[in-house]
């Protein structure tokens, strides 16, 4: 090979270093500060036990440059080069895996991840086997061959440790909704927990019980409730008691924006009624009493309960009022006068869609396109 071919694949050489540098540090600050930026949230809570305060950007930045300190270090070790050499980003990308293979379970006081042992064995088992095969393929390392090998082998490599990074780590969407919310939750944001996830029809129901918590503190659970997904009745409205599927918030911030806590054993739907006519809760325990109301579909005790807390004069919540309407109707009664015109010739349009023709799966979609986000396609549709 001439001095200058041989001196045009030491200068290419070192482009590529310098590109596969560039390129890991775009994925890895991207990954973690865009994609995983609530996981990471998640994991340092966990770690920090809630004594720090977690900047996403600057632990971004700092983690990728670790990573970039730790490539150099594996590369010195091993002396990989040409078409491998992208090969010396693998502990880094390892470090990636763990910080963001995290799940519901983070936050629980005894967790622990199988990261912790295996770590350190896969990184232990890389440098050995990379140590071994190096002494083996000596040759073939200082071996100039193409450049298009060059290029395009450290790039395969660099793509592929990607690829496996992102199937790795935290890929469920519900549980990135669930941290999101969350986060906007503890910062006092409400309006933005409203935003998470609102396109989907998936929700579970720490993230339907963290849009409660966040209606509430907006006043809005009586015209803005139904409008997102409602799977559980009025155990959307609480968390689950079962650690594994809540986060930071549990039933005891709830019990404390309502101002009062059950007794043991005590059923929601009692405790709520009870807390509201013996004036012993807060004023958000009303919205959550009529809502549950709302959510079991107990219309005949909503009905009962509206005159006892809200005057003739007073306006009404936009879904208390639909359920009124759909109330009165069914039971041939003169429509109340808390009835709007507007709510009644929507009503109206509704009861005159749902008697078209189809099956009865074609009739539930044709209702939710046009009526999904009213209390009448849930009374009637949701199971």
């Amino acid at each position: 090979m001439s001095d200058y071919t041989n001196a045009f694949y030491k200068k290419t050489a070192r482009i590529m270093i310098a590109v596969c540098g560039l390129l890991f540090s775009l994925f890895s600050f991207v990954y973690l500060y865009v994609f995983q930026r609530d996981v990471l949230e998640a994991l340092h809570f966990s770690l920090a036990h809630g004594k720090t305060t977690f900047a996403p950007m600057a632990s971004a930045l700092v983690i990728t440059l670790i990573l970039l300190l730790l490539r150099w270090g594996v590369n010195s070790l091993l002396g990989l080069k040409g078409r491998v050499r992208a090969l010396a980003y693998v502990p880094s990308f390892l470090v990636l895996c763990a910080l963001t293979d995290v799940g519901r379970g983070v936050y629980i006081s005894d967790y622990h991840t199988p990261w912790t042992w295996l770590l350190p064995l896969l990184v232990l088992l890389f440098v050995g086997i990379g140590y071994w095969l190096r002494g083996v393929f000596r040759v073939q390392l200082n071996h100039e061959g193409s450049l298009w090998g060059l290029v395009n082998s450290n790039l395969a490599i660099l793509l592929g440790l990607c690829l496996l990074t992102v199937c790795v780590g935290s890929t469920n969407r519900q549980f990135h909704h669930e941290l999101e919310a969350e986060h906007y939750l503890r910062a006092g944001e409400y309006d933005k927990v409203l935003h998470v996830g609102e396109k989907s029809l998936e929700a579970s129901r720490t993230l339907t019980a963290y849009r409660a918590v966040a209606l509430s503190h907006l006043g809005k659970m009586g015209d803005k409730l139904f409008a997102y997904p409602q799977y559980y009745r009025s155990d959307g409205l609480f968390f689950e008691t079962d650690s594994l599927h809540t986060l930071r918030y549990t039933n005891d911030s709830i019990y404390y924006l309502l101002g009062a806590r059950p007794y043991s054993g005590e059923d929601r739907m009692v405790f709520l009624r009870n807390i509201c006519y013996k004036g012993t809760g807060k004023y958000t325990s009303l919205d959550y009493y009529l809502s549950a109301l709302l959510l079991e579909k107990k219309l005949d005790s909503f009905a009962q309960a509206v005159p006892d807390f809200y005057l003739p004069e007073d306006t009404l919540p936009r879904y208390y009022r639909e359920a009124l309407v759909m109330y009165h109707v069914q039971r041939n009664d003169t429509v109340s006068s808390r009835a709007d015109s507007l709510t009644l010739d929507r009503f109206r349009a509704y009861q005159t869609l749902q008697q078209k023709e189809g099956s009865p799966l074609e009739e539930r979609n044709r209702m939710r396109r046009e009526f999904g986000d009213t209390y009448w396609w849930y009374y009637d549709y949701q199971e």
